[in-house]
């Protein structure tokens, strides 16, 4: 798989089926990612680790939706592509004021280092300010 086939399989793990994360993902995958959940995104590798940025974002939300805002473009072993991510929000989140039932929209990027047709590193950057003001937090 080339970078943009393995960014239309995360795309796929997000909407349809998580699994697919086996077949894309390095087994000493690293995210880097600032969280909100005080979670060091260190310390965990490969599946396990992707699989915590789905769930977790998903843990909050039903009727989630990932699409693409800008298409994957890839150069060497790097792949970023830029999204959109919307749900509604399940009244879980301590500290938010969102009633239950909110619908939430917010962007990000995603760059994705790829080492023999699997992922190695994942560096996510979304628009947390925005996701935190829909559900009321400040």
């Amino acid at each position: 798989m080339n970078g943009k086939e393995i960014y239309q399989a995360w795309m796929n793990a997000w909407n349809e089926d998580i699994s697919i994360l086996h077949d894309i993902t390095d087994e000493d995958c690293t995210v880097h990612q600032a969280r909100t959940d005080g979670k060091d995104s260190g310390s965990a590798k490969g599946i396990k680790a992707l699989k915590d940025v789905v769930e977790s974002a998903k843990y909050y939300f039903e009727n989630v939706n990932m699409s693409l805002v800008v298409q994957p473009i890839e150069e060497g072993n790097y792949v970023s592509a830029r999204w959109n991510f919307e749900g509604i929000y399940n009244g879980n989140m301590e500290g938010a004021k969102a009633e239950k039932g909110k619908l939430v929209s917010f962007d990000g990027t995603d760059i994705f280092r790829i080492e023999k047709g699997k992922i190695k590193d994942y560096w996510v950057s979304s628009d947390v300010m925005d996701f935190m003001n829909q559900l009321e937090v400040f």
